[in-house]
C-alpha cells in the first residue's frame, strides 16, 4: 500500500552562479520506510541574470528513480537541426514512456479505448489507470455526496424500496418534485402537443437527426393525399421552398428488441416528416414506424385517432432515446473524446502547444468512460437491464453509427450546412453553438497562430501528424471516407 500525501509546499534553493540555459532537470524522491507518493506541480528556477525557467511536472512520483523533466516553454514538433540533441531526446523519451503507460484496447467496429489492467479476479481494475487521469479526492467526494443526496431524497419520498406500479404520468412526476423548473413544468403540461414534439427535434436533447428534405425517400410512402399542409400547398411545392424536414432512424432497423423484467420490449426504426408552417412552427405531418412499406406498416398522421397518433409519437421518442444515448452522446461525445485524449497522451509531449491547449479538457475523461462502459453497457448495466435495445442492440447501433461517422459531421458548421438547417427559425442549438464555436476558434487561432505561420509548419510537425494518424486509426478505423 502506498500512502498518498497531498499538500502544497515551496522550497527555495540558491545558486550563486549562472549555469546557462536550462533544458532539463532531474527529480529524485528519497524513499522512506513507509512509501509515499508525491505530486509536484512545477519547478521554477530563477537565474542570477533574471531569467526564469519553468518546469511543469503535474504527475505522481512514487518511486526512487531519477525522472527527467524539460523546460516548459511551448515548442511545436518541427524542430530545427540546430536544436540541442538533448532536447530532441527528451521529447522522444517522454513519448516512449507514455506510449507504454497509455495503451490501446482494440474494440470491434467501434472506436478503440484506453487499455485497463485486470485485477486478481480477472476484472478490469480502475485503479490501474495512471494516477494523473483518475478522479481526485475532491471529485470522488463530490460525486458520492451527490449520489447519496439523491438516494436520500428518494428514500424519504418512499420510492427506493417501493414495488407499487405507477398508474399515471402525474405519479411519475412526483419523483422529480424537488427538481422542478419552468421548462420541466412546461414539458409536463404540453408533452402531447404536436408543436412541442416538433420543437424538440431542434432544441431537445438530440438535435442531430433532423435534416431538410428536398426529395422524399423511396421507402416513405407519403403523398399529397396522405398529409394535410397548412396553406393548402403540395408536398413538392413545400419541399422546393425548404419547408419539409425528415428524421430517419434507420440505424435502428432490424434490431431485436430486449426483454426487461420478463416482458418483451418494442423498438421501431421510424421515419418522421415535419412541416414548417407559415407561423414558423415545426409540426409532424406523417410518421412511418418501420423502414420498409408494407400492409402492417401504415402511415400515421395527425388526423388519426388521438391515441393512435400519440402512440406513434411515443415510439418515435423511444427511438430518439436510443439514438441520442448511443450515437449522439456515447459515441460522438465520450468514445471519440477518449480517442483524442489517449492519442494526445501518447503522441504529443507536454511542451507541444496543442498538448497544452487540450490536456485540461481531458480531465477525468478516461475514468468516466471506464465507469460508463461498465455501468451502462456491461453485464448487469443500464442498457441490458432497462432499455428496448438491450446489450446486443446497443452494440449494433454503436457499430453502425461508427461506420458512418466523419470528421466534418463533428464540426457544427459543416454538420448544420450538410443537413440544410442554416436558415431554420427558432434553432437555438445552432445559434448558441455557432457563437461558442467562434469564441473557441478565436482563442485557438490566437494561440496556434503564434507557432504555425503557414501550412508547411503544420505539415512538417511530425508529432502533430502522428497524433492525427493515431486518431484516424483508432477512432475512425482508418476509413478513407471519414476524412
Amino acid at each position: 500500500m502506498v500512502a498518498v500525501i497531498v499538500f502544497y509546499v515551496e522550497i527555495e534553493m540558491d545558486c550563486p552562479m549562472s549555469i546557462g540555459k536550462l533544458v532539463l532537470i532531474e527529480l529524485k524522491k528519497k524513499q522512506r520506510l513507509k512509501p509515499e507518493a508525491w505530486f509536484p506541480a512545477k519547478v521554477q528556477v530563477k537565474s542570477p541574470k533574471g531569467e526564469t525557467f519553468q518546469f511543469p511536472i503535474y504527475r505522481w512520483i512514487d518511486d526512487d528513480q531519477v525522472h527527467l523533466f524539460r523546460e516548459g516553454t511551448a515548442k511545436p514538433g518541427f524542430v530545427p537541426e540546430t536544436q540541442p540533441e538533448i532536447d530532441r531526446y527528451s521529447r522522444k523519451d517522454e513519448l516512449d514512456e507514455r506510449s507504454v503507460q497509455y495503451d490501446w484496447s482494440v474494440a470491434e467496429g467501434i472506436p478503440d479505448f484506453m487499455k485497463v489492467e485486470l485485477d486478481a479476479n480477472g476484472v478490469e481494475d480502475v485503479d490501474s489507470l495512471p494516477d494523473e487521469v483518475r478522479f481526485s479526492f475532491t471529485k470522488k467526494t463530490v460525486l458520492l455526496f451527490n449520489i447519496g443526496r439523491g438516494i436520500t431524497v428518494l428514500t424519504l419520498q418512499g420510492y427506493v424500496c417501493s414495488t407499487e406500479q405507477w398508474e399515471s404520468i402525474d405519479e411519475i412526476s412526483k419523483v422529480f418534485s424537488c427538481k422542478q423548473t419552468p421548462i420541466s413544468e412546461h414539458v409536463q403540461k404540453n408533452w402531447k402537443e404536436d408543436s412541442l414534439f416538433g420543437y424538440q427535434f431542434l432544441n431537445g436533447v438530440n438535435p442531430m437527426v433532423i435534416r431538410r428534405c428536398s426529395e422524399l425517400p423511396e421507402n416513405l410512402q407519403v403523398t399529397d393525399a396522405t398529409v394535410f399542409l397548412r396553406g393548402g400547398r403540395s408536398l413538392a411545392d413545400e419541399m422546393k421552398r425548404g419547408n419539409i424536414f425528415l428524421c430517419d432512424y434507420k440505424v435502428l432497423d432490424g434490431l431485436k428488441a430486449n426483454m426487461v423484467n420478463g416482458k418483451q420490449q418494442y423498438l421501431m426504426a421510424p421515419l418522421i416528416l415535419l412541416h414548417k408552417t407559415p407561423e414558423d412552427q415545426l409540426l409532424p405531418i406523417a410518421i412511418q414506424l418501420k423502414q420498409e412499406p408494407s400492409e402492417d406498416n401504415p402511415i400515421f398522421v395527425p388526423a388519426d385517432s388521438e391515441y393512435d397518433w400519440l402512440l406513434a409519437k411515443l415510439f418515435v421518442r423511444s427511438a430518439d432515446f436510443q439514438d441520442h444515448q448511443l450515437n449522439s452522446h456515447l459515441l460522438r461525445t465520450h468514445l471519440l473524446a477518449e480517442v483524442f485524449s489517449v492519442a494526445l497522451l501518447r503522441k504529443l509531449p507536454m511542451v507541444h502547444p496543442v498538448f497544452k491547449l487540450l490536456v485540461p479538457h481531458t480531465r477525468y475523461s478516461l475514468q468516466i468512460n471506464f465507469q460508463g462502459r461498465k455501468q451502462l453497457l456491461g453485464e448487469g448495466g443500464f442498457f441490458p437491464k432497462f432499455t428496448a435495445s438491450g446489450k446486443e442492440g446497443a452494440d449494433i447501433i454503436l457499430q453502425r453509427a461508427t461506420s458512418s461517422i466523419t470528421y466534418t459531421s463533428l464540426c457544427i458548421r459543416d454538420d448544420i450546412k450538410e443537413r440544410g438547417l442554416e436558415s431554420v427559425p427558432n434553432f437555438y442549438y445552432r445559434d448558441d453553438g455557432f457563437q461558442i464555436l467562434d469564441i473557441i476558434n478565436r482563442f485557438v487561432e490566437g494561440v496556434l497562430g503564434y507557432y504555425y505561420k503557414e501550412d508547411s509548419d503544420v505539415q512538417r510537425d511530425t508529432e502533430l501528424q502522428t497524433w492525427v494518424l493515431d486518431i484516424f486509426k483508432h477512432g475512425f478505423n482508418s476509413r478513407p471516407e471519414s476524412v
